[in-house]
C-alpha cells in the first residue's frame, strides 16, 4: 500500500469525504491515478474517472491563464487599472469614501492585492459588517452580472490596492474583463481559449440534467460544504446565473489533469505554446512586495503569490514538501492542485471535503511527495 493509498483509506474511514481521485506524474510518467470510495453518502456507485466534481477555487486558475493569454495577445494590460476595462470600477471607494490612493489594476486581479476580499478576509470589523449585510457570499452564483458587480462596488475595499493580500472576489472580476474582452460569455471564452484545445470536454459552469448523477457529493455532516458548494453547476429555476470566474466551474478528474500537464510543460499541449514564456514566468514568480502577508492562511507559511497560484518562496518553513518554484492552490470544495514546470511534475486531487480540507490537502501533498 503506498502512501496515497493509506491517506485515501485513513479519509474515506474517518467520514471525511465520501469518495476521492487522485492523479500524480512526472515527465509524462504516472505515478499514481487512483478512484477511492463512493460517489457520494447515499450512493452504491463507487468512485470513477467520470465523475464531476465543483472545482471551487481551482477554477480561478483557468480564469487567470485566459486573461493572461490576452495579456500576451495585447487586448489587456496587466498594469492598466481594471477600470479601463470594466467601468463601474470606477466607483470603488474606500471606507472613507474616498478613492483608493489608486486603482487596482489587472495585475491586482490576478494576485489578489486589488482589496476586493470575501467578507472573512476583512480585518476592519465595520466594512466586514458592510459585506456580510450584501450578502455575495450567499448570492452567488444565483445573481446576474450586474447586481453582482454593483453589490461588490457598494461595499468599501478590504484594503488599498497593492499593499495586502485579501482573497476574494477579484478573479470573478477578472472573469467579466475576459468575457467583455472576447465579446461572449465567460463559459464561451474559456471553451474556445482552453478547453476546446486541451480535450477538456467535461468542464464549464452548468451541468446538464442528464449528467447531473455524475457530480461527486459530500457527507451529509459537512453542512457547509452543501450550503456553499452543492448550488454550483445546477441553475434553478426562474433564477438568475452568474458565470463565476471565482469558483463556478465544474470538471472531472481527466480534464484538469489535461490543464494541470499543460502547466507542467510551461504552457505547451501537443507542441502547441498556448502561453508566452515570459508570461509564463509572471505564473511562478513571487508578485507581492516585502511586507504583504501573502497567502499564509491557505497555503502554511513560506509562500508568496505570483498570477494566479501560490508560490513556494526559495527560503523559509512550509507546512508543506514544496521545492522552490513550486506552484498550487485548493478550492473550498475540497480540490487541489500543486505543479513544478521545472520538473515537469504535478499532482491533482479531487475530494467532496470541506470541513477538514486544509488538512487534507497538506496531508495529499506530503503523500505524493513519497511516491
Amino acid at each position: 500500500m503506498t502512501s496515497i493509498d493509506r491517506l485515501l483509506a485513513y479519509q474515506i474511514e474517518s467520514r471525511h469525504t465520501p469518495g476521492a481521485l487522485v492523479h500524480v506524474e512526472r515527465a509524462g510518467k504516472v505515478l499514481a491515478h487512483r478512484a477511492a470510495g463512493l460517489l457520494g453518502p447515499e450512493s452504491d456507485v463507487p468512485m470513477h474517472d467520470a465523475a464531476l466534481f465543483r472545482l471551487a477555487s481551482l477554477s480561478k486558475i483557468i480564469v487567470s491563464f485566459a486573461a493572461l493569454m490576452q495579456v500576451d495577445e495585447g487586448l489587456l494590460a496587466l498594469d492598466a487599472p481594471a477600470a479601463d476595462y470594466l467601468p463601474v470600477l470606477n466607483a470603488l471607494r474606500m471606507k472613507s469614501g474616498a478613492r483608493p490612493d489608486r486603482a487596482p489594476t489587472v495585475r491586482d486581479l490576478l494576485r489578489h492585492t486589488s482589496g476586493l476580499a470575501y467578507d472573512w478576509e476583512i480585518r476592519d470589523a465595520e466594512v466586514r459588517q458592510m459585506a456580510l449585510t450584501a450578502n455575495l457570499s450567499g448570492l452567488v452564483p444565483c445573481v446576474d452580472a450586474e447586481t453582482f458587480i454593483a453589490t461588490l462596488v457598494s461595499v468599501p475595499l478590504a484594503a488599498q490596492p497593492g499593499t495586502a493580500f485579501r482573497y476574494g472576489y477579484s478573479t470573478d472580476v477578472l472573469g467579466m474583463i475576459v468575457a467583455g474582452i472576447d465579446g461572449t460569455s465567460l463559459g464561451q471564452s474559456l471553451k474556445t481559449r482552453i478547453f476546446d484545445r486541451l480535450g477538456m470536454n467535461d468542464t464549464g459552469f452548468e451541468v446538464a440534467a442528464s449528467r447531473q448523477a455524475l457530480l461527486a457529493s459530500a457527507h451529509a455532516a459537512d453542512t457547509a460544504w452543501h450550503q456553499h458548494v452543492a448550488r454550483y453547476g445546477i441553475r434553478q429555476e426562474g433564477r438568475p446565473w452568474l458565470e463565476s470566474g471565482g469558483g463556478g466551474l465544474l470538471s472531472s478528474l481527466g480534464d484538469y489533469v489535461c490543464f494541470a500537464r499543460m502547466l507542467a510543460n510551461g504552457g505547451c499541449h501537443g507542441g502547441e505554446r498556448l502561453l508566452s514564456p515570459e508570461r509564463f514566468g509572471e505564473i511562478g514568480r513571487n508578485q507581492l512586495a516585502e511586507g504583504i502577508d501573502g497567502p499564509v492562511a491557505y497555503t502554511g507559511t513560506g509562500f508568496g503569490f505570483g498570477l494566479g497560484l501560490a508560490v513556494r518562496l526559495a527560503w523559509g518553513p512550509a507546512a508543506m514538501p514544496c521545492v522552490a518554484g513550486e506552484m498550487c492552490w485548493s478550492g473550498i470544495s475540497g480540490t487541489a492542485m500543486f505543479v513544478h514546470p521545472g520538473e515537469r511534475w504535478f499532482a491533482v486531487a479531487f475530494t467532496s471535503n470541506m470541513v477538514t480540507r486544509m488538512m487534507a490537502r497538506m496531508e495529499f501533498r506530503r503523500a505524493a511527495a513519497l511516491l
